[in-house]
């Protein structure tokens, strides 16, 4: 093996997930449950382009129920994270799955800065609970108009 391959690989740091420092230092990162803080690298690792990329925050990505409780958490406390990520900006909901005519659909989450604005007058709030899908039960399946 050549000399410039092995210090290549050496060199090479393993994947990883960025908080950045304003994040943790914010408010909103202070008033999220132990959990909620313990799940957000799950939900950052989601999104596979480079911190910097204006792309970052319009990624839709999905997250499941199930995956959750792949990562060790019960559903109930997967619920309580998700409305704790969405109430303090971090996560903006772009649509709201469960179970559907023909099977099962995910929740749609995209990355947000709503929480660089928590606390403050310009805050705009969003609750995951009083969000409405997409999806309309009564016009025979067909996803409502943006």
């Amino acid at each position: 093996m050549s000399r410039a391959k092995r210090g290549k690989d050496r060199n090479r740091l393993p994947p990883f997930v960025a908080l950045p420092w304003t994040l943790l230092n914010h408010a909103a990162w202070r008033e999220l449950p132990p959990s909620a803080g313990k799940a957000l690298p799950f939900f950052l690792g989601k999104i596979k382009t480079g911190y910097y990329d204006p792309a970052r925050y319009t990624t839709e990505f999905s997250f499941s129920y199930s995956e959750g409780k792949r990562y060790g958490f019960a559903f109930s406390t997967f619920a309580r994270i998700i409305d704790a990520l969405v109430r303090v900006g971090v996560l903006d909901p772009v649509d709201r799955g469960g179970l559907r005519s023909d099977g099962k659909s995910y929740n749609l989450f995209c990355l947000s800065r709503r929480w660089e604005r928590y606390g403050t007058a310009d805050f705009q709030p969003v609750e995951w609970g009083e969000f409405k899908s997409r999806y309309n039960s009564k016009n025979g399946g067909v996803k409502k108009s943006r």
